[in-house]
Formats: C-alpha cells, structure tokens, sequence
C-alpha cells in the first residue's frame, strides 16, 4: 500500500467543483495492489468531509484503478458518497468491514507516468516534483 499520491486531472472537469482548490490535481489517501488490481482508498473521519465529495474529485483516480473505495470509522456512513465507490468501516480493533463493494472497473487506463515515477522515487526512498508537499508537515 502507498499513501498520498497525486494524480494530475488531464480533463480538468474537477475545475467544475467549487470545492476544489486545484482543479488539475487530486490526492487519494492510499494506493493498494493487490495482484495486478489497483484500489484507490480515501479515508474520511466525518459527515462533513463525506458530503463534500463529488465525482469530480473521484473521476481521476477512478479511471486508473479497478476499484474506489472509502475506509471510514465503523458506523460513520450508510453508503458511500459518490455512486460506485466502496465503503469499508474500520473498526476501533483493527478490523475492516466491507459494508458496500465498489463497481469494478475490468479495464481502467494505465497510471500516468507521473504516478509512475513517484512510486519509484518512493521505492528507492527518494522524493520527487509529484511528491512535494506530501511529508512537508512531518518536518519538524
């Protein structure tokens, strides 16, 4: 599992969000492989950031991977935000419950080159222009 990445959004259609800041890019909270399936995880910890989701801020990711799922606090939400996303709960032991299955996409595109090279760069423990800002906050 890989957390924080940026994907650029060539379409630009999250530019149609009011909520988004930066419309050429989103930020999901972890990339899993598993096999050759790629899921895309966001984690919301309140109602409030649920609702603020759109499929605008979904659609880049959601394109690259076979699968979109929300990990939330076990009891946080009934359904997913956006149609064809997962809902995973976490429970307080550790424990993940998938309480909606995501819509899989059988052929979604190749990661960008962008994503590519920020996986490598992690990998050999070196950071890159995708992955500015990601550990910023860490930094004493």
């Amino acid at each position: 599992m890989v957390t924080e990445l940026t994907i650029k959004d060539e379409t630009a259609i999250s530019s149609l969000d009011p909520e988004v800041r930066e419309p050429s890019t989103r930020r999901i909270d972890a990339l899993m492989f598993e096999t050759l399936q790629r899921t895309a995880i966001e984690v919301k910890v309140s109602v409030a950031d649920a609702r603020r989701e759109s499929w605008a801020k979904v659609r880049p990711w959601a394109l690259v991977t076979h699968r979109f799922v929300y990990a939330v606090p076990a009891g946080l939400l009934e359904r997913p935000p956006v149609y064809g996303a997962g809902l995973w709960w976490i429970h307080e032991n550790g424990t993940v419950e998938v309480r909606r299955k995501a819509t899989i996409n059988r052929y979604p595109e190749p990661l960008p080159q962008g994503v590519i090279q920020t996986l490598a760069y992690r990998a050999s423990g070196r950071r890159n222009s995708y992955d500015a800002g990601v550990d910023d906050a860490a930094k004493p």
